[in-house]
C-alpha cells in the first residue's frame, strides 16, 4: 500500500446559498494500492469527510463535494515528511507577511485554549 495527497475540493454552503461563494481546497491522505484506486476511494469517502451542521444563527451548512483538483504519491508519513505545497505570489508582500503573522498568531492564541 502507497500514501497519495488528495485535493478534495467542495463548495460551502450556507443555508440558503445566499452568500459570497466559497469553495474548501483539502488535502487529505489516502492509503491504496494505487493512483486510480486512491482517487476511486477519496470519491468514494469525500461526502462522509464535512458532515453537514447548523452555524451561529441556525443556518445548515453543507460542503458539496464538486471534485478532485489533484493527486500525488508521497512518502510513507513520518514527522516532517511534505504532504502539500504551492507557490504564492501576492500582490502585496507586506501584507502577505500581515497575514501569516497573523495566523501565526491566532494558532498560538489558539493552542494555549486547547491545552
Amino acid at each position: 500500500m502507497k500514501w497519495f495527497a488528495v485535493n478534495c475540493i467542495y463548495q460551502v454552503i450556507c443555508g440558503e446559498g445566499k452568500h459570497t461563494p466559497q469553495f474548501n481546497e483539502q488535502t487529505r491522505l489516502i492509503q491504496a494500492d494505487g493512483t486510480m484506486q486512491a482517487l476511486e476511494k477519496a470519491k468514494l469517502n469525500a461526502v462522509h469527510f464535512n458532515q453537514p451542521f447548523n452555524n451561529c444563527v441556525g443556518d445548515k451548512v453543507v460542503w458539496k463535494f464538486i471534485g478532485i483538483g489533484g493527486i500525488s504519491e508521497v512518502e510513507e508519513p513520518a514527522d516532517g515528511v511534505e504532504v502539500s505545497s504551492r507557490i504564492v505570489e501576492p500582490k502585496s508582500v507586506d501584507h502577505y507577511l500581515e497575514k501569516l503573522e497573523h495566523r501565526n498568531q491566532s494558532l498560538i492564541n489558539q493552542n494555549r485554549f486547547d491545552n
